[in-house]
């Protein structure tokens, strides 16, 4: 706001680079590093029960305090890499 002879003015401000987003909405454009264990059965096209059971044994992971369970995207990736196999026809 502006302030002149005795009146306010209100000057709207454009974003100079449209094709880069506010900084406010930036951090929600941040890759992810790591998913939470359902998230991670999601992305793997099977179930949590099955996850648990066949995968998550084989998953390097990240546990902090009691609950928070967190599986790295690359280890994903590198399951995924060791465990695809090749079938000829």
């Amino acid at each position: 706001m502006t302030r002149s002879d005795g009146q306010l003015s209100l000057r709207i401000l454009e974003n100079p680079d449209p094709g880069r987003a506010p900084a406010k909405d930036r951090k929600a454009s941040l890759p992810r590093l790591s998913v939470g264990p359902d998230e991670a059965a999601s992305m793997l096209g099977v179930s949590r029960d099955f996850f648990d059971e066949h995968i998550r044994a084989e998953l390097r992971i990240i546990r902090r305090g009691r609950k928070l369970v967190l599986i790295p995207i690359s280890e994903l990736t590198r399951w995924i890499d060791n465990s695809a196999a090749r079938f000829t026809l």
